[in-house]
């Protein structure tokens, strides 16, 4: 860059010191704001708390079931690849736990991952634990609590558990909060009525000590103040020889009060499932084993069916910061054995077929 003779060079170098200094505070700041997570160790959930700087992370966690008051603070360190260990403290400074994990920035999920192992002080077993990051922007002071449904109907060896959001501060929160308990509240119907008419006999092949159950999360994908985005997973067991998974999705306009359809994103037109799908295909296919080269085999053979442009194929979606992602359950796009895979389509994919004025042209 060629600087003029008649500038001043003190000048020059303050302007310098400031630029630098503005990008360190920036990148501090961004590197050391607070990160949301929602997880599991085993079977028990928990919301955690945590603060990135340099290679220490502090923070706190607490179990659902506990409920918020009863915080435990996390200390520990985290390498450049992502691996961690962090000790957990109660109240009194009693360390009652570690975590050894890793944490992860898939560009196909919305947010950061965790995932490794739990253990007590001493024990010598110790349980796998994951978290998903949470994606919160609120400015307005809108909050987000769990709702929870638990039901047992030991006369069918039935246990029904769902948690989903609950919005306080928002406008329009009441319709949002109706939508959501309902949707879910269906699932659970739906799965209540499947189980009830099982007969005495075919509740006989469970095994001892295993109910058939429907067990329902979620995780918030984007949420600001005008509009949240939601995932639900439904895990259920209904007899064979493994669970079954799948997802359903919300994508809320808090600022009118209306759930938003995949197509009001788009253009009156626009070819968008053709476009999602060329996207997610490509995607799919070109994906490899994590531990190698070998082709996974995804939306291939008798799996291509799953990613054609169908409006069935792509019903479960989801506003993200990174694009518009679509979730595909297991036996979608691959074998049980893959997993449910979610691909994530940048937005300049879609800049030209996107709605003039409607979500995808905000991000």
């Amino acid at each position: 860059m060629k600087i003029k003779t008649s500038t001043p060079v003190a000048l020059i170098l303050l302007l310098l010191t400031l630029t630098f200094a503005l990008s360190a505070n920036l990148a501090h700041a961004q590197e050391s704001a607070s990160t949301h997570f929602r997880g599991s160790i085993g079977e028990s959930r928990f919301e955690m708390t945590l603060k990135r700087e340099g290679d220490q992370l502090q923070g706190s966690y607490f179990y659902v079931k506990s409920g918020s008051s009863n915080q435990l603070s996390l200390r520990g360190k985290i390498n450049a690849d992502g691996t961690f260990t962090m000790q957990e403290f109660d109240s009194s400074g009693r360390q009652t736990g570690e975590f050894k994990g890793t944490w992860e920035n898939d560009p196909n999920e919305s947010g950061a991952s965790l995932e490794g192992e739990w253990k007590k002080p001493g024990a010598k077993d110790d349980q796998g634990f994951s978290a998903s990051e949470q994606m919160l922007f609120f400015t307005n002071g809108t909050q987000i609590t769990d709702g929870h449904i638990n039901e047992s109907i030991k006369a069918k060896r039935l246990d029904l558990a769902a948690e989903y959001p609950e919005l306080t501060g928002a406008a329009n929160a009441a319709g949002f909060n109706q939508l959501v308990k309902s949707r879910v509240t269906k699932e659970l119907a739906d799965f209540r009525k499947q189980m009830m008419s099982l007969s005495a006999e075919d509740l006989k092949m469970l095994p001892a000590g295993v109910n058939n159950y429907i067990e329902i999360s979620y995780n918030i994908e984007y949420a600001d103040n005008n509009l949240i985005s939601v995932s639900f997973l439904e895990g259920t067991f209904g007899g064979g020889v493994h669970p079954n998974y799948n997802y359903f999705t919300i994508t809320y306009d808090l600022k009118n009060g209306r759930e938003i359809k995949l197509s009001e994103l788009f253009k009156p037109g626009a070819n968008y499932l053709k476009a999602v799908s060329d996207y997610a295909t490509r995607d799919l296919q070109g994906r490899k084993m994590p531990d190698s080269d070998e082709n996974m085999g995804l939306a291939q053979d008798i799996f291509a069916e799953g990613a054609t442009a169908k409006a069935e194929n792509y019903r479960n979606w989801n506003l993200t910061k990174k694009g518009l992602m679509f979730t595909f359950d297991p036996y979608q796009v691959g074998p049980y054995a893959a997993g449910p895979q979610t691909v994530i389509v940048p937005y300049a994919e879609l800049k030209a077929i996107a709605r003039s004025g409607g979500p995808l042209e905000l991000f």
